[in-house]
């Protein structure tokens, strides 16, 4: 039997408070991701204005993530910035109520995912300094998978049982759901470290690695990859005839394939390894695209959401494994933010962009353009394999 480290045996309150604070996030996202392109298309928006709309609020997550983050290394305490973004993007919300043209609503969502954005990054630095990323970590973050689940087929439920599509429900599910995010960030445990980084070290230090750079080069372009089906998903498949409800459950099952691979994986995390993972996010994620591409056959895109475990979950354990494994405590926030920044935050944006402008176009043939970018991400995993000369990837040397 391995040896049991003390990351794996952390006492189980703060696994609960962990997993209670995850379920609030995700719960947010449940209604965010499923049905936010849908009010902003109630309200008005083609799909290029949508497009932007996304893509703009996630290219700010790009510059606010890291700033936010290399803060929190600075000051050793991640917390407080935490609870003050859950804070101002409950604030901001109700603005929605009323923002119902192109400008209004781009400035209320700039306010919005600057602070919405920022609360990821935050959270796994101190769920990471609590568990291990390839045991404990996966445990953990499937209550927030739970979370989305249940909130993306309820929500689908609720709206199907108005029998039309009111912006305000979208707005006032957020309003409840960013309540609870907010309650729950009060209880996560505190991550203070005691070496704190100095000045802009860990931003320079983090640029100037080949391994950290490709590592993020990869993860953006599997991420950009996901455009088409965060953007304009939910709106074909309502164009063809699927419920709410039904879209809910799509969105819904992708993610319980992503809880049983963070329930169940962490034997096939350990052996693949970062690189693994992201190679296979990268190559399922290249055929999951095809597929939704040539199909809207229910049954044949139910099998397809399967692989949601991987083009996603996949390449996010991988990350965080990478992370754990190669950086060190004081610039964690700082590789955390980055992470957020350019990969799920610039990366996606670009991806949502090129789906607004490519789903205009081609509708549902834009996926393959999300194909391309996802087989594309497969050398550039193999290039960070190399930089690494095939050993187990280590930046500390480095460092």
């Amino acid at each position: 039997m391995a040896p049991t480290t003390d990351k794996e045996m952390m006492p189980r309150h703060l696994a609960t408070r962990l997993a209670i604070f995850y379920a609030g996030y995700f719960l947010v996202g449940g209604v965010l991701f499923p049905f936010w392109p849908l009010l902003l298309e109630a309200r008005g928006m083609g799909p290029e204005e949508i497009g932007l709309l996304l893509a703009v609020a996630l290219w700010l997550r790009a510059a606010a993530g890291p700033v936010i983050a290399w803060q929190a290394d600075r000051s050793g305490n991640p917390n407080r910035p935490l609870i003050a973004c859950a804070l101002a993007a409950l604030v901001v919300m109700p603005v929605f109520y009323w923002a119902e043209s192109f400008w209004p609503l781009l400035l209320a969502s700039f306010i919005f995912y600057f602070a919405y954005s920022s609360i990821g990054p935050l959270a796994e630095t101190i769920s990471l300094r609590s568990v291990s990323a390839d045991y404990g970590y996966g445990r953990v973050r499937l209550w927030g998978s739970v979370s989305f689940v249940l909130a993306s087929i309820a929500g689908g439920w609720l709206l199907d049982m108005h029998g039309s599509l009111p912006a305000s429900t979208i707005v006032t599910l957020l309003l409840v759901t960013l309540a609870v995010l907010f309650v729950t960030s009060l209880i996560l445990p505190r991550a203070l470290t005691a070496q704190r980084a100095q000045g802009f070290l860990p931003l320079k230090t983090l640029l100037a690695s080949r391994s950290f750079l490709l590592f993020i080069l990869a993860t953006a372009v599997i991420q950009a990859a996901h455009g088409v089906y965060y953007g304009f998903s939910s709106i074909h498949w309502t164009s063809v005839g699927y419920s709410h409800l039904t879209v809910g459950l799509l969105w819904g099952e992708g993610v319980v394939a992503e809880i049983l691979l963070f329930a169940f994986g962490s034997p096939l995390v350990r052996r693949m390894g970062p690189v693994g993972l992201i190679a296979a996010a990268a190559g399922l994620g290249a055929i999951r695209w095809m597929v939704l591409a040539l199909t809207v056959e229910l049954w044949i895109v139910a099998l397809a959401q399967i692989l949601h475990a991987a083009s996603f979950a996949a390449m996010h354990l991988g990350a965080m494994l990478f992370i754990t494994s190669a950086v060190p405590d004081s610039y964690a926030n700082s590789a955390q933010g980055l992470l957020g920044g350019l990969t799920y935050g610039a990366g996606l944006g670009a991806g949502l962009l090129l789906a607004g402008w490519l789903y205009g176009l081609l509708g549902a043939d834009a996926y393959w353009a999300n194909a391309t970018l996802s087989a594309f991400a497969l050398p550039l995993v193999l290039w960070m394999a190399f930089s690494c000369r095939g050993k187990k990837i280590t930046m500390r040397a480095q460092l």
